[in-house]
């Protein structure tokens, strides 16, 4: 009896485990890949267990042994892939943005160590601020103060949630993190479709950006240094104000897992409804068809927008990314190479949709220590 139930244990932990290495369709299997991919080091002890007490002792005991060890080896396939990026991560930022020789980060890209012990990060004030009223909504945003004596720049954070959901409240491990090391981070709401339709959501951006600038001084805020940093559908919104701002306070943007072509998106939608149900997404937020609202779909593009004045980039996908085709990311970066934009792509092999989810996971190591790097080389700021 108990060799069943181990070797059905090992069956089980084999089956999530390789989730790692597919584009899911189902809401459930892609959250349980996000934990097998930034949760692994962990995870692994549980066939681990299975695997000694088994121990070949007999052939099925045998054979969960063997799934044992191979299920080991997926769930630490993130923590050693992420190893092998971290190797070369300093020298690609260098290469992609010109970073001064002088500005050293004391940290590396990726510690086995902070994945089981983590880091410890400042928790800042934190205030929540209006900055704009649209038919009777209240917009505000998160702003984490910066532990700075300076005027900081300040990065706006636009939140993820299909355009249609969400919250500026996520990810605030990260929000944290930067303003303890000297920036403002201002988390925004915008409005949602299907009520507003783009580019409401744009001129939310714009509206927060003014804001910031007028109540600089107050904030504490470099008001010449600006950066947007967006997760998926709050990635296109960064990417498509920063591109077609011509703000040259917008000193960079960063994306992740964002979709920068709508165009493109919509005409590889699948067949079939997938996790998102992305055809209505796209028709709830940009008002229509490809074919209704080309305009629309145009305009929130920032493939579209891209030009030799375009701000910095940092893009980072996972290949496993069910939601956002990583190509996204892969294309937009080949198109501001193109145009000579100082532009990073980061691909992670075995990342999903919101592969930052764990601060200090794999993905979460590897993001931080990118955004931190850019931050310094395009603001030209020293953290604390």
């Amino acid at each position: 009896m108990i060799s069943i139930v181990l070797f059905s244990l090992a069956v089980i932990f084999f089956l999530c485990s390789i989730l790692i290495f597919f584009d899911l369709s189902f809401v459930l299997m892609w959250k349980v890949s996000i934990v097998a991919t930034e949760f692994g080091h962990w995870l692994f002890i549980l066939p681990l267990v299975v695997a000694l007490y088994c121990r070949f002792q007999n052939p099925l005991y045998g054979t969960a042994t063997i799934i044992s060890l191979i299920t080991i080896s997926i769930l630490l396939f993130p923590s050693f892939s992420a190893i092998t990026i971290a190797r070369s991560l300093p020298e690609r930022l260098k290469k992609s943005f010109g970073a001064d020789s002088k500005i050293i980060i004391p940290d590396s890209p990726f510690e086995w160590k902070r994945l089981w012990f983590g880091s410890s990060v400042q928790i800042v004030q934190k205030e929540k601020i209006n900055y704009a009223h649209h038919g009777g909504e209240e917009l505000y945003f998160n702003f984490f103060h910066p532990q700075s004596e300076r005027p900081s720049p300040c990065i706006i954070v636009i939140h993820t949630g299909g355009w249609d959901s969400g919250s500026p409240d996520e990810f605030e491990t990260l929000n944290n993190y930067l303003a303890s090391c000297g920036y403002a981070v201002a988390a925004i709401s915008y409005r949602f479709a299907p009520k507003w339709k783009w580019p409401a959501q744009k001129e939310d951006a714009f509206a927060a950006i003014s804001f910031l600038k007028k109540n600089a001084e107050k904030l504490g805020i470099d008001s010449s240094q600006f950066i947007l940093f967006g997760r998926s559908a709050g990635g296109q919104i960064a990417e498509a104000v920063a591109y077609s701002a011509n703000d040259p306070s917008i000193k960079g943007c960063i994306a992740f897992y964002a979709p920068a072509d709508l165009n493109f998106a919509y005409e590889h939608l699948s067949p079939e409804p997938d996790i998102l149900d992305s055809k209505t997404l796209l028709e709830n937020y940009l008002g229509g068809s490809q074919q209704s609202a080309r305009p629309n779909y145009d305009d929130a593009s920032s493939y579209n927008h891209v030009s030799s004045t375009t701000p910095p980039t940092l893009l980072i996908h996972g290949a496993k990314d069910p939601l956002t085709w990583y190509r996204q990311s892969e294309r937009l970066s080949k198109k501001l190479t193109d145009h000579s934009v100082p532009n990073l792509y980061i691909e992670l092999p075995w990342g999903t949709h919101a592969f930052d989810f764990n601060f200090n996971g794999p993905a979460g190591q590897l993001s931080r220590f990118a955004i931190e790097q850019f931050l310094k080389t395009v603001t030209k700021h020293d953290s604390l």
